[in-house]
């Protein structure tokens, strides 16, 4: 047995030369692989077909080295002899083989049921009836398997033509949307923070349904990878199977597509504004009637009509447009436990944002969030828009802090009710220097106090009604004019998308608002305290009964 085992020495020779490419390499391969065969002899071992056995030592032994040198776990094979020829090699065939750098790469980007099958056989040494046994399936369904896992991998061998861009140059994806109530973990817009590889998978099969494998093939990523964060992202309604194929169910959008409409948006805001600022000064005159606005301070009655002028614009534009197209939207129920509809934006890796036009003119729709039954009182609502020059700032300082907290912040600082009698997570106080930079908490005598409106809910209905009575006849001011360029404002998307989202999703009219904002503040129509940075946001506190601060 032992002369046997020797008289392949040349053979394998020749073979650990082809791999190594360096004679000192393949000479320490060559003598590792012919001791593994001696002692597994003397160990009382037989060997039924030598030729096929000692190779496969080899290609292990090769493995073992570039596991190694590379430090990476190998999921491949290193040769792929064809199916007739699975369970006995031929003693006269000397197969030319591709690397097991090229192998490796391809058993990595095929799909599940050929990578297994591949994986059992070549890697682990499994019989082909044993994978059968294993996985309860005939044996011809893994020969067949094997032997289209095979064809795959032959395609895929030296080519990268099916590599995309972001293969080489990943893009960001940041998921908003608008919602009724979002997700436990705060979906969709957690869905996949931070997780490029998810973003980028989003972003490719947009177009059109791809297979995980052309996935794979595009971001030049290993299929197992791409199946497992696929199969994530369709639990999370972010995607959408169809067949054998998964395409995403939300619009993307660009920087590029909202600025190229951002010219039509500033022109009709330009030619309606000297109207839409009368009716906007008449509902300023209006709200400065109300008995309690006299008792807010001068910077809080600026903030209280900033965040009533963007509540009309906003109102009265989404009003405008619905008397055009279906404005109609279901919020469907999540398995997270939210009812929302995602949307994103995909940007460039070296994307600016200070750089991009359409940035000075994008605000936050409104959201509020609210706590009923709260230390003492029957409920407390943060009600915010998001606007310029510092959108989203405030939730950025040194902990990243949300509505849900700030709005508890708020109300404990406005009742002047000590921090460690309440429970509240005491990190969030860091951020208190950043919230007063924002405009949001201001300093009296050292102590940080609310800046922005604090109003009882009775006066928030006060405002919201004459918010939404002159709503309507802002509608009727500008809707013919944006009638006529509308259809200038739709974007372009793909053919699966037209009938998952609702028909005003698929217009570009967000610049609006705060084109308006913006001219006003230019033409000193509109003039903030330079002392302060307001933003459209209030505290709404609904009392128990009897008590009063």
């Amino acid at each position: 047995m032992e002369k046997e085992i020797l008289k392949y020495a040349e053979y394998l020779f020749a073979i650990a030369h082809k791999k190594c490419s360096d004679i000192n390499d393949a000479e320490d391969l060559t003598q590792e692989t012919l001791l593994a065969a001696l002692q597994f002899v003397k160990r009382g071992g037989t060997i039924s077909n030598m030729k096929y056995w000692l190779t496969s030592v080899l290609s292990n032994k090769w493995n073992d080295m570039l596991r190694k040198k590379y430090r990476l776990p190998l999921i491949s094979i290193d040769a792929v002899p064809d199916v007739e020829n699975l369970e006995i090699c031929d003693d006269d065939q000397d197969i030319d083989r591709p690397t097991a750098e090229q192998i490796r790469r391809e058993v990595a980007y095929l799909a599940k049921l050929q990578r297994e099958v591949i994986v059992k056989h070549y890697l682990e040494g499994k019989k082909v009836q044993d994978i059968a046994d294993e996985l309860g399936v005939p044996k011809g369904t893994v020969l067949s398997r094997l032997s289209s896992g095979r064809e795959q991998m032959r395609k895929g061998f030296d080519s990268m033509e099916q590599y995309e861009k972001q293969s080489y140059i990943p893009e960001r994806l940041e998921i908003n949307g608008s919602f009724e109530r979002l997700g436990i973990n705060r979906e969709p817009w957690s869905l996949v923070d931070d997780d490029l590889m998810k973003q980028n998978i989003l972003i490719i099969a947009y177009e059109q349904p791809l297979t995980t494998v052309e996935i794979a093939k595009a971001l030049g990523i290993p299929t197992p990878y791409v199946e497992f964060a696929v199969d994530d992202l369709v639990k999370s309604e972010l995607m959408v199977k169809n067949g054998n194929k998964v395409v995403t169910d939300f619009l993307i959008s660009t920087p590029q597509d909202k600025s190229s409409k951002l010219d039509i948006q500033i022109d009709f805001a330009n030619r309606q504004y000297k109207s839409v600022w009368n009716l906007i000064n008449e509902m300023f005159l209006t709200i400065q009637s109300l008995d309690w606005y006299e008792r807010l301070s001068e910077s809080e009655q600026i903030d209280l009509k900033y965040y009533a002028m963007i509540d009309l614009l906003a109102r009265g534009q989404y009003h405008a447009e619905s008397r055009i197209v279906d404005t109609h939207e279901v919020y469907p129920e999540r398995h997270d436990g939210g009812r929302w509809i995602a949307q994103g934006t995909r940007y460039d890796m070296n994307f600016k944002w200070e750089d991009d036009p359409f940035s000075k003119y994008c605000y936050g729709g409104e959201r509020w969030t609210r706590f009923d039954d709260f230390m003492g009182s029957r409920s407390v609502e943060l009600r915010v828009y998001d606007t310029q020059p510092d959108l989203n700032k405030y939730e950025h300082g040194p902990v990243e802090i949300h509505d849900d907290n700030l709005c508890e912040m708020l109300y404990i600082l406005y009742k002047e009710i000590p921090f460690e009698h309440t429970g509240f997570n005491v990190m969030y106080l860091k951020d208190i220097p950043h919230l007063a930079d924002c405009g949001i908490i201001k300093y009296e005598n050292g102590k940080p106090r609310v800046a922005i409106p604090v109003i009882s809910k009775a006066q928030l209905s006060q405002l919201l009604g004459i918010t939404i009575s002159y709503m309507v006849r802002l509608s009727d001011l500008i809707e013919p004019e944006l009638r006529e360029i509308h259809p200038k404002l739709k974007l372009d998307m793909p053919v699966h998308l037209e009938d998952r989202i609702a028909e005003f999703r698929k217009y570009v009219l967000y610049a609006f608002p705060m084109a308006i904002v913006k001219k006003a503040i230019a033409e000193e129509d509109f003039k903030l305290n330079d002392k302060q940075k307001s933003i459209p946001m209030v505290l709404v506190i609904e009392e128990a009964e009897n008590v009063v601060k």
